[in-house]
């Protein structure tokens, strides 16, 4: 250890001689055997080799680094880290200053998502894989994986982007991919990966249908999917959707669809955010990700052509809505969320008029008890259009919620009507509407891969039942098959999706 430690000394005697080094002391290498050439700046070591720069680590057993290009070579093996992201291989070549590079047999996971590939550029916003592949299953025979020609991983925001690849269901390539996306924090962002399988299901209005999406990808800030359908009752169809993002507080979607018996619709939802940043109810860190950044206020612009909303054709042109997230007021139990909205609606076979509307919701957020954890909340709705109509409700019910263990969850609510007024005149709006009182339940149980969910909700007045929809969840590890029936709406859906990372 003394004679290392004078040695080490010794060296870095000498880096720091050199004008190169000299301007740099966050920079320190660690090794067995160390040898300097002072004339070409390069040190040479070999041994348990740690070279160091802030927060990024390269080890490895022989590793050349050149003082003057903050470059590093390695080419017996390596591990590079920084952030929480530890990336082996087996030859590097990286400039340590602009973490960016290139190396080659790779392999890295992060936050429960594995991917390797036969080579790897490295840059500070993304990272490209050649001949790679990815999965989110843990296990050494892993259930699925992808295979691509290339995928773009960008790991400050969780995303990649897999090109010309299969989808692999144990040792069986079973879907080819020309694009996929998967979105590692599509959960805190509201939203689902695209399926690798098609969408199966049924309702009255279309019919058995099939739903094949796909990816598209330009780049990070515009990307999407195209579909292609089958409905018994519509016939073929599809259509493509665009995901842009001008910024954190700006992005939107672009969507056009069309099939043989309902013609075309369309339209452009965008989404700006603003005001003071709310945390999320979510309290896990993730230290290499940019979580969602979640603003108080929302404004969201809708203009749309004939899109169906409950079973009707509805076009907005526009509709502006401003919202407000739910925030605590006055004391820490007490929270609100308010909307208020104004635009055109066009309803086809119906009317055409214009429409305001407000919202404001409270809540009272008790600590959990014995029985439950209960939320009372108190809601005012009222609407106004053009031809003179008002709706108002002004609603007020409580949810309890208990989960009898990590398998077991049970929940029931009343709603109960303290006002309802008038009536809108577009029938979307009335799709299946009661002011009568109500009362809900809800259960799920899942037993090894195995869940039941059940959600019914009935009428006080009449005992009728409102709603019941069932649902069987197939968990396989590291991908979920899921089927809902809603029995009173004749609605039938099957699903497929791949395992969240946690």
């Amino acid at each position: 250890m003394l004679k290392r430690a004078f040695f080490l000394f010794f060296v870095f005697s000498l880096l720091l001689s050199a004008q190169a080094a000299a301007q740099d002391k966050d920079l320190v290498i660690n090794a067995e055997n160390l040898a300097f050439d002072r004339e070409n700046n390069v040190v040479e070591a070999a041994g348990s080799v740690e070279v160091i720069y802030r927060d990024v680590t390269i080890r490895g057993d022989y590793i050349v680094y050149n003082t003057r290009q903050d470059k590093a070579w390695a080419d017996n093996g390596f591990i590079l880290a920084y952030g929480d992201i530890s990336i082996e291989g087996e030859t590097l070549e990286y400039e340590i200053k602009e973490k960016q590079g290139k190396a080659t047999d790779v392999r890295f996971a992060y936050k429960g998502i594995e991917l390797s590939g036969q080579r790897i550029s490295l840059s500070e916003d993304k990272f490209v894989l050649n001949n790679a592949s990815f999965t989110t299953c843990d296990l050494k025979g892993s259930h699925y994986r992808v295979t691509a020609a290339e995928i773009t991983f960008y790991p400050t925001y969780g995303w990649l982007v897999a090109y010309w690849g299969y989808f692999w269901l144990g040792p069986l390539p079973v879907v080819p991919m020309p694009t996929y996306i998967y979105d590692m924090l599509a959960a805190e962002k509201d939203r689902k990966n695209i399926p690798p399988f098609p969408e199966i299901g049924s309702n009255d209005e279309d019919g058995f249908y099939v739903n094949e999406r796909l990816a598209w990808h330009v780049r990070r800030e515009l990307s999407g999917s195209y579909s292609l359908t089958y409905a018994d009752k519509k016939g073929l169809g599809g259509g493509i959707d665009a995901d842009y993002i001008v910024n954190d507080a700006s992005r939107g979607n672009a969507r056009v669809h069309g099939n043989g018996k309902d013609g075309m619709w369309g339209g452009i939802t965008h989404h700006l955010f603003f005001g003071r940043e709310i945390s999320g109810e979510d309290d896990r860190v993730f230290a290499f990700f940019a979580l969602p950044r979640f603003r108080q206020y929302e404004l969201q612009t809708d203009l749309s052509y004939r899109e169906r909303i409950n079973y009707q054709r509805v076009s907005y042109y526009p509709n502006l809505t401003l919202r407000s997230r739910k925030v605590r007021v006055l004391r820490p139990e007490l929270k609100y969320e308010a909307e208020a909205a104004a635009g055109m609606v066009r309803e086809e076979g119906n009317v055409e008029l214009g429409r305001g509307s407000g919202r404001l919701a409270l809540y009272w957020e008790f600590p959990e008890i014995a029985i439950g954890r209960a939320i009372p909340s108190l809601t005012s709705d009222g609407r106004f259009y053009s031809n003179g109509r008002r709706w108002g409700t002004v609603t007020g019910g409580i949810d309890l919620r208990k989960a009898f263990a990590e398998n077991l969850t049970f929940g029931v609510g009343y709603l109960h009507y303290f006002m309802n007024r008038g009536s809108s005149p577009f029938n979307y709006e009335m799709y299946r509407f009661s002011a009568a009182d109500r009362v809900t339940s809800d259960l799920f149980f899942i037993h090894g891969e195995t869940g039941i969910g059940l959600h019914t909700s009935h009428f006080v007045d009449s005992g009728l039942a409102e709603d019941m929809d069932y649902t069987l969840f197939f968990r396989m590890h590291c991908y979920n098959l899921q089927v809902t029936y809603r029995s009173l709406r004749h609605e039938f859906a099957l699903g497929f999706s791949l395992q969240e990372v946690e």
